[in-house]
């Protein structure tokens, strides 16, 4: 080791080295508290043994200044205290020494405190470079996690679909830096319009994994591994798959899994643009809610299974049809919305859900999805959130 003695009496300081140096360390000597400073500084030092007494600055200003100046490295610090001064320890500990050692020095004495200190100091170099790899995984997770919400944020919708008389609005936030809420709206062909709210149990890395290998299916893309547009001997070559066939599919291609026991809902639907029709299914999913042009706040529910709760046999979908009305909306949400708590603990609830979405029915679509978030952000007063939350409206203007 390398080790910094400091003491103001040149007899003491020379036995101090002459202790050092037969026990196999290097000395790096000091007659006061300043030199002791700059070659601290300076220098490249595992340990110090100082002199409690010192002109100018005394040992314990030292040890305080050691303590409180960055380092990269722990410094282990002994002060050399007269017999008789031995009620000066605690303000010493106080002040950031490590050890003590009582005048006149032994050879004994100070090998078993370097032995400590050599201990102490190894597994304090273990420390920092274990501490110095965690952060270098650390690091390496966050451009992960980084890349991740890149990779779950182009699963949202890029754009609204190109539907006159129709509106479109949505949100996603994520407890989370990634997590297992995701929707999107897209059409399917000239007619119709497809869109769905999916929320995977739990939230993390994990559950935007299964997020991102579920929306794969749900595109618009035909081909024979389309779940949405079946090939088909038909005038345009396909048939939309209805909804509970959809639901049907997914749980096939993603069954229950005992390791992770991870499983998902879904609410998915079809929006006919002429007759202004929707057939929605769930899995597992919170039912629409859908807000009529006079201001009444309606909830259906549907029925469904969660994906990978039940074996395809086991499994059943239902399907849900509503028209909507010039004026109305509909909107689809996940469990994370309902579920959000105040400072009672009492869950903001799908009533409330309704009622904000109602508060806003005057207002532009976009415009009033945002007083819905609002009202779920004043409800949580600053809380944590618990869950992701997921929004996505449809209005029809005409």
């Amino acid at each position: 080791m390398n080790i910094l003695i400091a003491d103001d009496d040149a007899a003491s300081l020379a036995h101090l080295k002459t202790l050092v140096e037969s026990l196999g360390h290097r000395a790096l000597c000091a007659e006061d508290g300043a030199e002791a400073w700059e070659l601290y500084r300076n220098g490249d030092c595992n340990l110090i043994i100082l002199d409690w007494a010192m002109p100018g600055m005394d040992g314990l200003e030292l040890a305080r200044r050691i303590r409180s100046a960055p380092a990269t490295t722990y410094t282990y610090v002994i002060i050399l205290s007269p017999p008789d001064q031995r009620e000066r320890i605690n303000a010493g500990m106080a002040a950031g020494v490590d050890d003590f050692l009582a005048k006149p020095v032994t050879a004994n004495d100070l090998f078993t405190r370097l032995a400590i200190a050599n201990r102490i100091i190894s597994l304090q170099q273990i420390q920092d470079r274990q501490m110095r790899e965690l952060e270098v995984v650390s690091r390496r997770l966050k451009r992960d996690l980084q890349a991740a919400e890149q990779v779950h944020r182009a699963l949202l919708p890029s754009s609204v679909p190109n539907a006159p008389g129709m509106e479109f609005a949505w949100y996603l936030r994520s407890c989370d830096e990634v997590g297992g809420d995701t929707l999107n709206v897209f059409r399917l062909d000239e007619r119709h319009l497809c869109f769905y709210v999916l929320d995977v149990s739990g939230h993390g890395v994990a559950s935007a994994l299964l997020a991102v290998q579920v929306s794969r299916f749900l595109n618009p893309l035909l081909g024979p591994a389309s779940l949405l547009k079946k090939l088909a001997t038909t005038p345009v070559g396909y048939r939309l798959a209805p909804p509970r066939e959809v639901l049907a599919d997914l749980n096939s291609l993603f069954p229950s899994q005992p390791q992770t026991m991870q499983f998902f809902t879904i609410a998915y639907g079809i929006y006919d643009l002429d007759a202004h029709r929707v057939v929605l299914a769930s899995a597992g999913h919170p039912g629409p809610l859908v807000l009529r042009a006079s201001g009444a706040i309606q909830a259906p529910q549907v029925a469904g299974h969660p994906i990978g709760f039940f074996s395809s046999s086991e499994a059943a979908f239902n399907e849900l049809t509503l028209e909507l009305s010039p004026g109305d909306r509909l909107m689809l949400y996940s469990d994370g919305a309902t579920e959000a708590a105040d400072s009672d603990g009492r869950t903001y609830g799908a009533t409330r859900l309704g009622q904000a979405l109602r508060d806003g029915g005057a207002l532009p679509l976009t415009q009033s999805l945002e007083r819905v978030v609002g009202s779920l952000q004043d409800w949580r007063q600053g809380r944590e959130m618990a869950d992701d939350v997921s929004l996505l409206a449809i209005g029809r203007l005409v």
